[in-house]
C-alpha cells in the first residue's frame, strides 16, 4: 500500500517537472515583438524623413543599430531581448526626431531673425532719406 502511495507521489512529481519545464521554456522565449519591430522601423523612417541622418546622426544610427540586434534577436527567438532593443531603438529614433525638429525650429528662428533685422534696416534707412 505504502509502495503504491510513493509509486503515485513519483508520477505526480514527475509530471509536475515536465509541466514546470514545459512552461519555464515557453516563458523564457516571450512574446513574439512584431509590434515593436514595426514601430521601431516605423519612427526611425519618420525621423529620417525630417533629416535626422544629418540633424542628429548619433541618435538616428543607434535606433538603427537596435533594431538591426533586436531582428537579430528575433531571428534566434530571443523574444525578450527582441522587444527591449526594439524598445531601446524607438526611443533613440524619437530622439532623434525631436533633435531633428529642434535643429530646423532654431534655424527657421535665426532666418526669421535675421529677416526682422534686415526688414528693420530697411525701414531705419528709407526713415532717413
Amino acid at each position: 500500500m505504502r509502495s503504491k502511495r510513493l509509486a503515485v507521489t513519483y508520477k505526480l512529481l514527475a509530471v509536475f517537472i515536465f509541466i514546470a519545464v514545459f512552461l519555464g521554456g515557453c516563458a523564457s522565449k516571450g512574446v513574439p515583438p512584431v509590434k515593436n519591430l514595426s514601430d521601431a522601423d516605423m519612427a526611425i523612417k519618420v525621423a529620417k524623413d525630417t533629416n535626422a541622418t544629418i540633424n542628429a546622426p548619433l541618435e538616428i544610427r543607434m535606433a538603427e543599430e537596435k533594431l538591426q540586434k533586436a531582428r537579430e534577436s528575433f531571428k534566434d527567438e530571443d523574444y525578450v531581448a527582441a522587444q527591449r532593443l526594439a524598445d531601446e531603438a524607438l526611443i533613440d529614433a524619437k530622439l532623434a526626431l525631436e533633435r531633428s525638429q529642434t535643429k530646423k525650429t532654431k534655424e527657421m528662428e535665426s532666418n526669421l531673425r535675421e529677416s526682422i533685422e534686415t526688414l528693420q534696416d530697411e525701414i531705419n534707412r528709407k526713415q532717413k532719406n
